[in-house]
């Protein structure tokens, strides 16, 4: 199984039942996961190759891998900021997952549990 494909299955049902996605945020999803799993064959390709490489006219370049890993890594910050999957993002993000009762939801149940 796919890096991005496990990644998906790790969080969609957490941040549905969460409410912080919908079906309409799929497509978001999506695009951090397949950058997730981007950003895993890069290191991986990066522990089997040097970070520095000469090229046949003898200059020395950086790895591709270096820079594929390093966009996907910017790619999955964002995501991570609109997503909520940031300890300061989430706090921003807000869910729909029901707390309990709203206070106006008064049934009159509450009164007889306080009060025994």
């Amino acid at each position: 199984m796919s890096a991005a494909k496990t990644e998906w299955k790790r969080l969609a049902r957490y941040l549905h039942d969460l409410g912080v996605i919908s079906e309409l945020d799929r497509a978001a999803l999506a695009a951090y996961c397949q950058a997730y799993g981007r950003w895993v064959e890069a290191e991986k390709k990066l522990k089997e190759t040097p970070p520095l490489l000469r090229t046949p006219a003898g200059y020395v370049q950086q790895s591709p891998w270096l820079a594929i890993s390093n966009k996907n890594v910017e790619l999955m910050h964002k995501f991570m900021s609109e997503l909520g999957l940031s300890p300061v993002s989430r706090g921003r993000v807000e869910t729909t997952r029901s707390m309990g009762p709203k206070p106006w939801e008064f049934t009159g149940q509450e009164d007889d549990e306080f009060f025994s």
